[in-house]
């Protein structure tokens, strides 16, 4: 015979869901996931689980609309614009090291 064998009008004997010990019905308590459990496996909800997130707002303050894409045709990149020359050379066509212009073509491609 255990401690709870006895006889109790109205109550019953019952196994706590966490520690497999045996209770009088009366003595056990649910717990918040719904068991049944004893004064000493009894644990309040953890206060994280009532933590609401914040909605975040993904838009941005402002939009303009796209504007159509323009493209230069051809390479864009003449003789003058190959010279890997400072002043002369077009950003994007300058060879390095490539200057091969004589004196005359020079003074051309510097006056544009």
């Amino acid at each position: 015979m255990g401690r709870y064998d006895y006889y109790k009008p109205g109550d019953w004997n019952a196994i706590c869901e966490v520690c497999g010990q045996k209770y009088k019905a009366s003595k056990l308590k649910k717990r918040w996931d719904g068991i049944l459990v004893c004064d000493k496996d009894w644990e309040p909800r953890h206060p994280q689980d009532f933590v609401r997130g914040v909605k975040d707002v993904q838009s941005t303050p402002f939009t303009r609309a796209e504007v159509a894409d323009s493209f230069v045709t051809g390479s864009g990149c003449s003789p003058c614009g190959q010279q890997g020359i400072v002043g002369i050379g077009i950003v994007g066509c300058m060879i390095v090291g490539l200057d091969n212009l004589s004196a005359q073509d020079r003074a051309v491609c510097t006056e544009v």
